[in-house]
């Protein structure tokens, strides 16, 4: 039976419940004596998740090369779909708190889903509702750098000021230099995070450059939007993927279907409603992604390991 949500109340309350991926399973124990500032939180996720693209001795200090005669199978701790998958990987290579400064060496190498992922699942963990969220950053300076980069961040419910607050909890010191001057990561202004139906909207009415988006050849342009507006619906209704995981009307290999831009359509008008908290919009988001044959996940679906020449 599809769930159904009830009022504002019920949407803020599956924000709070764990997902199969976000949820730490049995290691939950390593939450139970963290900080509940996010600023805190941040901090001490950059003390435990490598982001696999930032490596290298000008940055942390460590290389590939390093990490490989370490023994560590890089593309493997990058690919963990499930936070209980991380977690385990993070104690097996520092079994002390997360609380405790973990050497560069040691930490759990990732991305920055991963670090979204992780602040989301602490957060529900501690009863706050959380979720994580795709599509283009548009802060990234880097001279060398694409004008919209692709990116995960965390949304997080502020009670006080009954609004979602966009939280990028991958970004630290190291990394503050590639992004805009000032710019508050523990609350993104409006318009320089944008979700999954936000760029597909850009691109279809020329604000957002096709040829400026995406991975091409294959994963570009309007390709690239239908793939990041699906990760990004899916991500919502309890199926948050790592970078690399995708089916059905998500999958850039693939060709279009009959019905699908009428599907795609549907997906926009459902996020747009999620965003401003409908709960009707949230269950019929759920109802699709558990029954439509272009956005259920198969059966016996896995992501399988990512590929990537450092590996």
């Amino acid at each position: 039976m599809t769930q159904v949500i009830d009022g504002t109340k019920g949407v803020l309350a599956y924000f709070v419940r764990q997902s199969a991926t976000s949820d730490p399973g049995r290691m939950s124990s390593l939450y139970e004596t963290l900080p509940t500032d996010i600023d805190l939180l941040c901090r001490m996720l950059h003390q435990t998740i490598l982001h696999m693209f930032w490596v290298g001795e000008s940055t942390y200090g460590i290389t590939f090369g390093d990490l490989r005669k370490a023994g560590r199978d890089i593309c493997g701790e990058f690919s963990y779909e499930t936070i209980e998958e991380r977690l385990a990987n993070v104690r097996a290579l520092d079994p002390r708190p997360l609380s405790e400064p973990r050497e560069v060496g040691a930490r759990t190498i990732g991305c920055c889903r991963d670090f979204a992922l992780m602040l989301a699942s602490i957060l529900r963990y501690q009863g706050v509702p959380a979720r994580v969220r795709t599509g283009i950053a548009r802060y990234f300076v880097a001279p060398e750098g694409p004008l919209f980069e692709d990116h995960y961040i965390t949304e997080v419910w502020d009670e006080q000021d009954a609004r979602w607050r966009q939280v990028d909890a991958q970004i630290d010191e190291v990394q503050r230099p590639a992004i805009e001057h000032g710019l508050d990561v523990l609350d993104l202004p409006a318009g320089r995070f944008l979700t999954g139906w936000q760029l597909l909207s850009g691109l279809r009415d020329g604000t957002i450059p096709a040829d400026q988006v995406g991975f091409p050849p294959v994963n570009a342009g309007l390709t690239y939007g239908r793939n990041k507006l699906f990760a990004d619906f899916v991500g919502v209704t309890g199926h948050e993927l790592p970078v690399h995981g995708w089916w059905g009307i998500g999958d850039p290999r693939t060709p279009e279907k009959p019905g699908d831009d009428r599907l795609i359509d549907r997906m926009i008008e459902l996020l747009q409603g999620i965003d401003g908290n409908d709960p009707e919009a949230l269950s019929e988001a759920l109802h699709l992604t558990a029954s439509h044959e272009r956005l259920k996940r198969p059966a016996g679906y896995t992501p399988g390991k990512y590929v990537h020449p450092a590996c």
